[in-house]
C-alpha cells in the first residue's frame, strides 16, 4: 500500500512540472564583437621593452583600444510555460584588445601597435525571461562568464625611424587562470534563427600578483554580437 502511495505521489509531483514546462532548445552559433580593458591599469599607449625582435614585449599590453573577437558556442535553454528560462552555454572564444606603441626610436615618436589575443573556454550559466510577439520572441537573460584561460599572446608590429618594419610575438602565459564576468544579453528569435547582443564586464584584475609598481586594476570587458541556429522547432505558448 505504501509503495502505491509513493508511486502516486511521485506522479502527482511530476504532472504539474510537465504542464509547467514549455520547451527544450538547443542552438549552435558564431560570435563576434569587440573587447577592451578598463580601469586605471589599462592604457591607450605603451612602450616597447627588449633589445631586439626575439625579446620584444609590451610594457603594459592591457589596452583601452577595441579589438575584434571571434568564437563559436553551443547553447541550451529550458523555457517554462510562464516564459521564465534557465540555460547554459559553452564556447571557445578568441578575445582581442589593442594598445598603441610609442617611443623615440619610432617614426614620429609613435608608429606601432600590439594586439593582445586571448583564448578562452567559456562556461555561461544564465536565467532570463522570454517576451513573445509572434512570429518572433525576445529573450532577456542574465548570467556569468566563467572563462578558463587557454593562452594570452602579444602580436605586435613597429616601424622604426629608418623605415624598417618589424613584427614580434610574445607569450604572456596564463596571467590569470579563470576570468569571471557578469553578463547581460538580449536575443531575438525567429523560426530557427537567433541574433543576439550582450555585454560582459570583468571582475578579475590582470595586474593582480605582478611584481613591481602598482599600475592599478585592468579588467577585461566584452561586447558580443552573434548568430545562432536552433536545431529544435521553436515552440510558443499556443503551439
Amino acid at each position: 500500500m505504501m509503495k502505491r502511495f509513493l508511486l502516486l505521489a511521485c506522479i502527482a509531483c511530476t504532472v504539474p512540472f510537465a504542464a509547467f514546462s514549455q520547451s527544450h532548445e538547443l542552438r549552435l552559433g558564431v560570435t563576434s564583437g569587440v573587447s577592451n580593458f578598463t580601469g586605471s591599469g589599462s592604457i591607450a599607449k605603451s612602450t616597447l621593452n627588449g633589445s631586439g625582435q626575439q625579446d620584444y614585449y609590451t610594457n603594459n599590453p592591457y589596452g583601452k583600444k577595441y579589438g575584434i573577437n571571434l568564437g563559436g558556442a553551443v547553447n541550451y535553454r529550458y523555457v517554462f510555460a510562464n516564459n521564465f528560462l534557465l540555460g547554459v552555454e559553452g564556447a571557445f572564444e578568441r578575445l582581442q584588445t589593442k594598445v598603441d606603441l610609442e617611443g623615440s626610436e619610432f617614426v614620429n615618436g609613435s608608429r606601432g601597435l600590439t594586439k593582445l589575443n586571448q583564448q578562452f573556454l567559456n562556461f555561461n550559466p544564465f536565467l532570463g525571461y522570454r517576451v513573445i510577439f509572434e512570429p518572433m520572441t525576445m529573450d532577456m537573460q542574465f548570467g556569468v562568464d566563467i572563462a578558463k584561460t587557454l593562452s594570452i599572446n602579444e602580436d605586435g608590429s613597429i616601424e622604426e625611424k629608418n623605415g624598417d618594419k618589424t613584427s614580434f610575438t610574445h607569450d604572456r602565459g596564463k596571467v590569470i587562470d579563470v576570468d569571471i564576468r557578469p553578463r547581460l544579453q538580449f536575443n531575438v528569435n525567429y523560426e530557427h534563427y537567433t541574433v543576439f547582443a550582450g555585454y560582459s564586464w570583468g571582475l578579475k584584475d590582470y595586474h593582480d600578483g605582478i611584481l613591481g609598481a602598482n599600475l592599478g586594476p585592468a579588467r577585461l570587458n566584452v561586447f558580443r554580437l552573434g548568430l545562432q541556429y536552433q536545431f529544435l522547432k521553436p515552440m510558443y505558448k499556443n503551439d
